[in-house]
């Protein structure tokens, strides 16, 4: 058996606070989610705006309210760039033409801040 007290114990995971710039400046995102029994993918536009992640859809995606989805917004082309943030939640109407991703769990990573995790 290992000894999992002797093993390094490295994380790539980060505050959301250090991917503000990801966040603030993305181009978009991608949002996942399931259509009759098949998963499915659309390029939104995405926005983190006063703890709210706002979407707006193709308008050619129709996804209704309360449907379970994972918003991706990411960025990177080689190993040490890659960083992202992972929303998944349930979709609802916002103002303005908007949809919100209501999160239930996010998930952030930075490769290049890799480091050996504290706790």
């Amino acid at each position: 058996m290992r000894d999992h007290a002797r093993m390094k114990q490295i994380t790539r995971t980060v505050a959301l606070e250090d991917l503000r710039d990801l966040v603030e400046h993305s181009s978009g995102g991608h949002l996942a989610y399931v259509a009759e029994g098949a998963p499915q993918a659309v390029r939104v536009a995405a926005r983190h705006d006063a703890g709210r992640w706002l979407v707006t859809l193709p308008p050619d995606a129709s996804i209704p309210d309360g449907a379970r989805v994972v918003l991706l917004i990411d960025d990177g082309e080689f190993y040490f760039e890659l960083r992202g943030v992972r929303v998944r939640g349930t979709l609802r109407d916002a103002a303005g033409g908007s949809r919100e991703v209501v999160p239930e769990k996010i998930v952030t990573w930075d490769y290049g801040s890799m480091r050996r995790r504290t706790s």
